[in-house]
């Protein structure tokens, strides 16, 4: 439900709008005033569709103590011009813990319930009754499930919102049906199960509450130790499980990577892996290079520098 019905998001402003919403506070900081005594605060200010530059002129210090560490608060102020981009001119920052997460950080914009009824779907097409039961043991299990679906794909590269995960793994079990489909001699059974459990880790690895960030297990250990260490633990539970069948899978998760030099603990060893790892690959890039044309928008030929893709983008 959005609690503030009449709220302008930050891809939405533009010079004279008016702002009484709650805001995810990025970053802050205190800095003093060149012409005068005193100082000013200078934030970034989130939501789900972006982030804004703002000012607090006055009353600066004291505002900031009252802030203390709270990470949203509902801003008051005016959006303005300055030096052709857009800024906000705040009036009053108060903490605030009356909010809609979804309004504040970023979401899919692919339905969830239309993606969870698809990721069904493709499970009921599994034949294998081991891999089945493995892959129905996560969407059964409603914890398990619940991270699965709001967990995001990664921190900054690909599908950096809430419900990432999910569409990722989508995206990969969709490129590789078309592959199972493609080559007669591909294990479609092993191919989509591992495509569905590669990334699993993730709803470990990654905390997403009001910003994305590494819980202390993804730290130390990352997504595809952790991932492994689900898969394992839930195959446990399932009798005479097949050893070959359990070593495939794991294999899956730690190869998915490709490479030694991309944190991958090895490299793939049979066909289902290596396909495995470029349908991940290629799902990765293609919403890199998507996102890359959404942010820039129409009239730009070339996009600047993308570090996640090492290249800049033509967009015409």
């Amino acid at each position: 439900m959005n609690m503030h019905e009449d709220r302008v998001f930050i891809a939405e402003m533009k010079e004279g709008s008016k702002i009484s919403a709650p805001f995810l506070i990025k970053s802050k900081r205190l800095l003093p005033f060149k012409n005068k005594t005193g100082k000013f605060l200078n934030m970034i200010l989130g939501d789900k569709t972006g982030q804004i530059e703002a000012f607090l002129w006055e009353n600066a210090e004291d505002c900031l103590a009252h802030l203390g560490e709270c990470l949203v608060a509902k801003v008051e102020g005016e959006v303005e011009t300055y030096r052709e981009n857009i800024q906000i001119k705040v009036n009053s920052l108060i903490p605030c813990d009356c909010y809609v997460i979804e309004e504040l950080v970023p979401v899919s914009s692919k339905d969830i319930g239309i993606m969870q009824v698809e990721l069904g779907d493709v499970i009921e097409t599994i034949n294998d009754k081991n891999l089945k039961y493995l892959l129905n043991m996560i969407t059964n299990d409603p914890v398990r499930y619940k991270l699965f679906c709001r967990a995001p794909a990664a921190q900054f590269h690909h599908q950096a919102y809430l419900g990432g995960l999910l569409e990722h793994t989508l995206g990969v079990v969709r490129v590789c049906t078309r592959l199972a489909d493609i080559y007669k001699d591909v294990n479609r059974d092993l191919l989509v199960t591992g495509a569905i459990l590669h990334d699993i880790g993730k709803t470990i690895e990654l905390s997403y509450d009001l910003m994305i960030g590494y819980t202390d297990q993804g730290r130390l250990l990352g997504h595809i130790v952790l991932g492994s260490q689900i898969v394992v633990d839930l195959i446990k539970q399932i009798p005479d499980f097949p050893k070959d069948l359990e070593l495939k899978i794991i294999h899956m998760i730690v190869s998915h990577h490709g490479e030694y030099e991309w944190q991958s603990p090895k490299r793939p060893k049979f066909l289902e892996a290596m396909l495995l790892h470029y349908a991940d690959m290629i799902d990765a890039k293609v919403d890199k290079f998507t996102q890359v044309k959404e942010d820039l928008g129409e009239g730009q030929v070339w996009s600047g520098w993308i570090k996640g893709l090492d290249r800049y983008v033509y967009l015409k």
